[in-house]
């Protein structure tokens, strides 16, 4: 599937809505990423922290030519290029840890990537605001 196309549009958002990192990002890698790739020193793997912005957006230790996410640019992005990949050697999730994303879910990581990839902070803690 190409970069172009998006399969986030079938989980009620369309081409227009905005991709919000609390709503519909941060579960998706907390299900699936932060297991290795989060805010656990003592099980991350390759030096690599998805959950903190400047980590993410930082040259990668294995490969400093590549990022994990470059904002506004998802062919760019290793972390695309990684849930694309059917390479057993390179995809992620990795196979033996038996966690798959679906194309809805790699359609909203590659739109929030497109729109800027912008971090949020907990929603915790976030001040309440009036609608």
């Amino acid at each position: 599937m190409s970069c172009s196309e998006d399969p986030s549009e079938g989980i009620g958002l369309n081409s227009t809505d905005q991709v919000s990192y609390n709503f519909h990002v941060r579960p998706i890698l907390s299900d699936n990423c932060y297991a290795c790739h989060g805010p656990d020193e003592n099980k991350r793997e390759a030096g690599l922290r998805l959950d903190m912005a400047e980590s993410a957006y930082a040259a990668l230790k294995e490969n400093p030519d590549a990022h994990a996410i470059v904002p506004g640019k998802p062919g760019s992005s290793e972390v695309v290029r990684r849930l694309e990949s059917t390479d057993a050697m390179e995809m992620m999730p990795p196979p033996e840890s038996n966690l798959k994303l679906t194309e809805e879910e790699k359609g909203i990581i590659r739109k929030w990537i497109r729109q800027g990839a912008e971090y949020q902070p907990h929603w915790a803690f976030v001040p309440p605001v009036k609608s």
